[in-house]
């Protein structure tokens, strides 16, 4: 059990009934639906205000935050059947994920939800607007979210193949102060997009500065940056004699 989370069956009395109640309520018209299914899809809801789903906790926010996290996992599934996602709101679903988030600041669910479920969308309006709840949602927490802002990162490289939205992303991560820990591959997410860009003396002057820097210890990760500062002199030479 994490620090500073309650033993379930310590939770106040009405909330766990409440809590058996609601998983009671949706299995029931869960399995209910399966025998008259139609194609006609239920649409997901606009969320309450978290300050009522705080008051509503009784004081477990972290549980009941978690609780409505399953619960909008849940909504995909519909009378036993994965709804696509092309039919949810994503404005809709990002206004539930703020609110759980807002419910409880220290928890990813919202933000793996984002990175790993909901941005499996093959629609590319719905993808950008995912990607730009993760931005701005990394902006809260850095040290909580900065995973979920280098996955976003590759998906707008490689799903949206969008290399300046990824390049925006990638310099964020980068220039988070040494305060926040994080694997260095992160922090060179920005010089490496900027090769793919074919911006290589932006990309060197990154690099020059991280070697000249006590921000890079690691013998393995010097070598990885002597390695990209030499292909990227090489790659720049080329294009200036061509």
């Amino acid at each position: 059990m994490r620090r500073g989370e309650r033993p379930v069956l310590q939770l106040p009395w009405p909330l766990l009934v409440g809590f058996v109640l609601f998983f009671g309520i949706q299995l029931f018209s869960h399995s209910h639906s399966i025998s008259g299914f139609s194609e006609k899809y239920r649409p997901l809801a606009k969320p309450f205000d978290s300050t009522i789903y705080r008051g509503l906790s009784m004081g477990s926010e972290q549980l009941f935050s978690y609780l409505l996290a399953i619960r909008l996992q849940l909504h995909d599934n519909q009378a036993g059947r994965h709804i696509r996602y092309r039919y949810i709101d994503y404005r809709i679903l990002i206004n539930w994920l703020d609110e759980i988030n807002r419910l409880n600041t220290r928890s990813e669910y919202p933000m793996m939800l984002a990175s790993r479920v909901y941005s499996q969308t093959t629609d590319q309006q719905r993808l950008r607007l995912i990607l730009s709840y993760i931005d701005r949602a990394f902006m809260d927490n850095p040290q909580l979210h900065w995973r979920h802002l280098a996955e976003a990162t590759v998906i707008a490289k490689h799903r949206l193949g969008d290399l300046e939205l990824a390049l925006e992303m990638a310099k964020k991560l980068a220039d988070l102060p040494e305060s926040v820990v994080m694997p260095r591959w992160a922090r060179d997410m920005q010089f490496l997009l900027l090769g793919e860009l074919n911006e290589f003396e932006s990309a060197l002057v990154i690099i020059d500065a991280l070697l000249k820097s006590d921000a890079v210890n690691d013998p393995d990760e010097k070598r990885f940056l002597h390695e990209k500062l030499l292909l990227f002199q090489q790659k720049l030479s080329e294009t200036q004699h061509n």
